[in-house]
């Protein structure tokens, strides 16, 4: 169960405000787009933030579940349904070619770095396909402090540095709740999955 705010639930003050200023934005109403691109100005500033960076430090470093890859699960509001993440990747890690589904998603760098690569489709076939053609668009190093904004069915692929890197994520809904695609250029093949394991972790 992932960790919602209330009196007897506390994250890191900078994590609190955070959550604040996102209700507030889907409170208030308006554009998804727009309203994502106001959350990315927020996570900016937290990302920042110094108490952040040194729990991040202990967080741990192989998210491993039954042999699926998984997130940190910080944090699912009851009421707009967007949650805070971790992912840390291994030196050197290079992940499928895949997409996010229907939600949006902001990466945000703590911790190390690596090369995204954006891809997109030739074809004309629906968003949840078994086959696809797709072709690289263009390719973008990230460091600390960068935010990889990624709209709803973008495909692209992380290949990590020789160090390990850790990721801030925010997400529109919850792993698990929709369906991402992995995509093989080679093929064409196209496969559904639920996304990584979510691990609960207290962030506080």
């Amino acid at each position: 169960m992932a960790m919602q705010m209330s009196a007897n639930s506390k994250m890191l003050p900078a994590v609190e405000t955070f959550v604040e200023q996102v209700r507030s934005l889907f409170r208030d109403g308006g554009e998804e787009s727009e309203i994502w691109t106001k959350v990315c100005d927020y996570l900016r500033d937290l990302l920042a933030d110094g108490d952040l960076k040194r729990h991040a430090g202990a967080w741990p470093s192989s998210l491993a579940v039954e042999g699926k890859p998984g997130n940190l699960l910080f944090y699912e509001d009851p009421d707009y349904g967007f949650v805070l993440n971790a992912l840390i990747k291994a030196p050197n890690l290079k992940t499928s070619i895949h997409d996010h589904g229907k939600s949006w998603t902001l990466y945000g760098v703590l911790e190390g770095g690596e090369r995204v690569t954006r891809f997109s489709r030739s074809d004309a076939g629906p968003q949840v396909p078994n086959e696809a053609r797709i072709e690289a668009v263009g390719a973008h190093d990230v460091v600390p402090g960068y935010i990889d904004f990624v709209p709803p069915w973008e495909i692209h692929q992380e290949v990590n540095t020789d160090q390990r890197t850790i990721g801030f994520i925010v997400r529109s809904q919850r792993s698990g709740t929709f369906v991402q695609n992995r995509f093989d250029p080679e093929t064409g093949a196209v496969e559904q999955y639920d996304g990584p394991v979510q691990v609960p972790y207290q962030l506080a």
